[in-house]
């Protein structure tokens, strides 16, 4: 916990829960390293089949700890300080965030880069790179126009101005709107249905989602196949058939830990 970042479970999905509410869950350097060292290590885990990152006191994150950017001024802009915001989208567990009150900057960066956002009500994204003077990073020139279009993205960035959960519904950057207290049960909620089904699929299927927007539906098409292919060499596609006929719900087990290495060579 010295860390600001708390880790739990419930059943198969592993919490990472943002701990700063003093400065409304901003992130020092020691955040930082440890919300990447706990993202990697979840994805390293076959038992976890989903991760959900959230805040603590109703806020997500304000962004970076703005002391420790005027003592270090680099820190704001370096890829190699930033990475754990944009691993989200790298690793193949899937991630959810739970957004209450503000994801702005850092935090906007971080929510961004899951793979689904339940948000409250109450919840406010905002981008503030052009209002203090520097360019969006990690995600927010490139992923961003994947989820929401050119126009909508070029809006939020270049006004820098805060925007409503409901807005960001609208145009699907949030996944669903939680009506609860808190964010974490509707996304505790939809992760327990993704870790219900088949995790070497899940996985399969982030694979090659993600390896489509970045290389376009052609590459996508090419990799599906040889995806598949993994897959079908593991006890997953048996088990659902069979649940099937016997109608009972299907028990999958956990992906096995050499399916991420065999996913990278297929995308290789």
């Amino acid at each position: 916990m010295a860390s600001g970042i708390h880790v739990s479970d419930k059943g198969a999905t592993r919490i990472l829960t943002i701990d700063n509410p003093s400065k409304r869950n901003a992130f020092n350097g020691v955040m930082t390293t440890a919300l990447l060292h706990e993202l990697d290590r979840a994805d390293a885990d076959p038992t976890v089949r989903a991760i959900v990152v959230t805040g603590t006191d109703g806020y997500f994150s304000s962004g970076h700890d703005l002391q420790e950017v005027l003592d270090n001024p680099a820190t704001a802009g370096d890829p190699v300080a930033n990475a754990a915001f944009s691993r989200p989208s790298e690793i193949l567990t899937p991630v959810i965030g739970a957004i209450d009150g503000p994801a702005y900057a850092a935090g906007f960066i971080l929510a961004l880069n899951c793979d689904l956002r339940v948000a409250t009500p109450g919840a406010r994204f905002c981008g503030v790179g052009a209002a203090i003077g520097l360019v969006p990073v990690g995600g927010q020139l490139s992923r961003l126009l994947d989820l929401v279009g050119y126009s909508i993205a070029y809006r939020w960035l270049a006004t820098a101005a805060p925007f409503t959960a409901q807005e960001a519904e609208r145009h699907g950057f949030v996944t669903a709107l939680h009506d609860g207290d808190q964010a974490l049960d509707g996304a505790l909620e939809l992760a327990g249905q993704i870790a219900a089904v088949s995790p070497s699929v899940v996985t399969a299927v982030k694979a090659g989602l993600s390896h489509t927007l970045h290389h376009g539906s052609d590459a996508g098409r090419a990799v599906e196949s040889q995806l598949a292919a993994v897959v079908r060499s593991l006890p997953d596609g048996d088990e659902g058939v069979r649940s099937f006929l016997e109608r009972r719900p299907a028990v999958y087990p956990d992906r096995p830990t050499r399916l991420h290495t065999e996913i990278e060579k297929v995308l290789a």
